[in-house]
């Protein structure tokens, strides 16, 4: 939530920057600084159409111009003058159809055939197209290039989506040439007070406040008798209205109100009628009306109307239609609020659990004899992971322990993990084969995780700490890998798979017996590790993880896992990843 106050804060000073200035071009470098301080694509730009010709686009960001002359010489003061056909056609389709177009990956997208050239020179790989909308008319698009190391929610498309809106409402200003102070002071006393609004609402929380305080707003700078904002969206459960009359009066409002149905039909995202035979809408006689619809990205969630007012203009419907933008972010940012808040209590309880399975695992490393020892390197991709190791001592001689990669992430896997770990406790000193705690296992929990619709892949071991013996039953589960004494890989290891615990009730499970005496480590692992992809889409794969344990099996346990940490951040050129990660080792001290 904090990131998302972040951008708000940065959208109020982007507006405070609109409102303050005439002139477009002294403060477009300034919107996008302040744009990419909170979200990250690697650049953004901006084109520009003059006089509505679609024929050539401008380029005029200063901060683009400066990193691609090698592909659009400087020589116009107004921006760089560019072929509009030479855009890729996903472009010529957001500025057509008016809406936001998101290339997630131009060298697998078709319709970003023609310029992967300079995506490479570039070296970005996706690209977003917002754009810029004017009384329905769009003047202009901005572009958000992505590398490979940048991400991008929704949440930050729609926050870029306000941006863009602005810039469209600065470029208006711009080029005005009629009653531009007029208008300028209209819109910074409106941007004030919506700015004001917004604040507020952040703080207290108040939806209704908030709207009642836009609908008077959208009165004031549209000179109407009474306005109306009908938000109506599935996540918000039922239909939230706000409306306010400048005379007090409820009636014309119900007449607006009853008339929104046809108005929303309108094809335009907004329009005005100041015609008195065309304001006959559901047979309700309006003097005039306008109105501007609400999008959540490409998505209508309502509308604001004004009626009655002195007569309406395009600069009348410039505003509105920034109204309308704010109204749709705070709607977006109340959403955001609910979620949040169940969000915090999960991760409360997230972080108990994270804490509780640490604790653990944490337990389960040990010295097994005077030659070896267990130990492991666990790293969840979300709080609290599917992928589990426990380990107990049942006897003077034998260790038994675990490994489990269930399926799926957080609560519910931790409550399988739960299960698993209460049922193999109870298991491990009835049974001493691991091929008969597996099957038991199995048979125990078949009912439940049949209910739940999961399973679960999974080695058991018993190691007899007194002959160095090592016997594993396999459910599903990649085999152990083996380093020999002179650091080789036993390969071909027959360590027979059964299949994963909770598909069939009845299945039965093999004991694989091993001579660990000529084994200075065998390790254990989930597909996490294996399948941590690097930038040309290569997986890490067996391959590489028998390489790095026959480069460091004879390392201590720190620094082993620092080396590990190490690689498979070299390898993925990053330290986030999207499967969990466990490596449990049986090795020599």
């Amino acid at each position: 939530m904090s990131k998302d106050i972040n951008k708000m804060r940065n959208l109020v000073q982007i507006s405070s920057m609109v409102a303050e200035s005439s002139d477009f071009f002294s403060i477009k470098d300034k919107i996008i600084e302040k744009m990419l301080e909170v979200v990250h694509p690697a650049k953004a730009c901006v084109n520009l159409f003059y006089k509505n010709n679609y024929k050539h686009a401008y380029l005029v960001c200063s901060q683009t111009l400066e990193k691609i002359p090698g592909f659009f010489p400087i020589g116009e003061p107004i921006g760089v003058k560019i072929e509009f056909s030479t855009y890729p056609k996903y472009i010529h389709e957001s500025v057509k159809e008016k809406k936001v177009i998101y290339i997630e990956n131009v060298f697998e997208d078709e319709r970003a055939e023609d310029e992967r050239e300079m995506a490479r020179v570039e070296g970005y790989v996706g690209r977003i197209i917002f754009p810029l909308i004017v009384n329905d008319i769009v003047v202009g698009f901005m572009t958000c290039f992505l590398n490979e190391e940048d991400t991008i929610s929704d949440y930050d498309i729609d926050f870029i989506s306000s941006v863009a809106s602005l810039m469209a409402l600065s470029i208006e200003i711009t080029t005005k040439n009629n009653n531009i102070q007029r208008l300028v002071n209209k819109l910074r006393s409106a941007i004030s007070s919506i700015n004001e609004a917004t604040k507020n609402f952040y703080h207290n929380k108040d939806i209704n406040k908030f709207l009642d305080h836009l609908s008077e707003q959208a009165c004031d700078i549209t000179n109407s008798k009474e306005a109306l904002i009908i938000i109506d969206e599935d996540s918000y459960n039922n239909k939230i209205f706000s409306s306010y009359n400048m005379e007090k009066r409820r009636k014309t409002t119900i007449e607006v109100y009853s008339s929104i149905g046809e108005i929303l039909a309108k094809e335009n995202r907004g329009g005005y009628c100041n015609n008195a035979s065309c304001c006959i809408v559901n047979n309700v006689n309006i003097d005039n009306y306008i109105y501007y619809k609400l999008f959540d990205k490409n998505k209508q969630i309502g509308c604001i109307v004004c009626a009655n007012g002195d007569g309406y203009t395009d600069d009348d419907l410039n505003i509105l239609s920034i109204l309308a933008n704010q109204v749709a972010v705070g709607m977006k940012l109340y959403e955001y609020n609910l979620v949040d808040v169940k969000h915090k209590l999960l991760a409360n309880e997230l972080n108990i659990l994270n804490k509780q399975q640490k604790l653990i695992m944490d337990k389960s490393m040990m010295e097994c004899n005077d030659e070896k020892e267990l130990y492991y390197y666990h790293r969840p991709a979300r709080v609290v992971g599917g992928d589990f190791y426990y380990a107990t001592k049942v006897d003077d001689e034998n260790i038994v322990y675990i490994v489990a990669d269930v399926m799926g992430h957080g609560i519910v896997s931790n409550y399988v993990v739960a299960m698993i770990k209460g049922a193999f406790k109870v298991l491990c000193n009835q049974y001493k084969t691991p091929g008969e705690i597996m099957t038991n296992l199995n048979k125990m929990l078949y009912d439940e995780f049949d209910k739940m619709g999961v399973f679960t892949t999974c080695l058991i071991s018993v190691f007899n700490t007194k002959n160095n013996k090592i016997a594993i039953s396999n459910a599903g589960h990649y085999s152990p890998i083996m380093v020999n004494n002179d650091g080789s890989i036993k390969s071909n290891l027959n360590c027979i798979k059964g299949i994963p615990l909770g598909i069939l009730e009845d299945s039965e499970y093999e004991t694989n017996i091993f001579d660990a005496n000529n084994s200075p480590m065998i390790c254990m692992y989930t597909d996490g590790v294996l399948e941590i992809k690097n930038k040309e889409k290569e997986e890490y794969g067996i391959g590489r993880l028998e390489k790095f344990l026959q480069e460091n099996y004879n390392l201590d346990q720190q620094k082993m896992i620092e080396n590990l940490k190490h690689d498979l951040r070299e390898f993925a050129s990053t330290d986030s990843f999207d499967d969990d990660i466990m490596i449990v080792m049986l090795k020599n001290r």
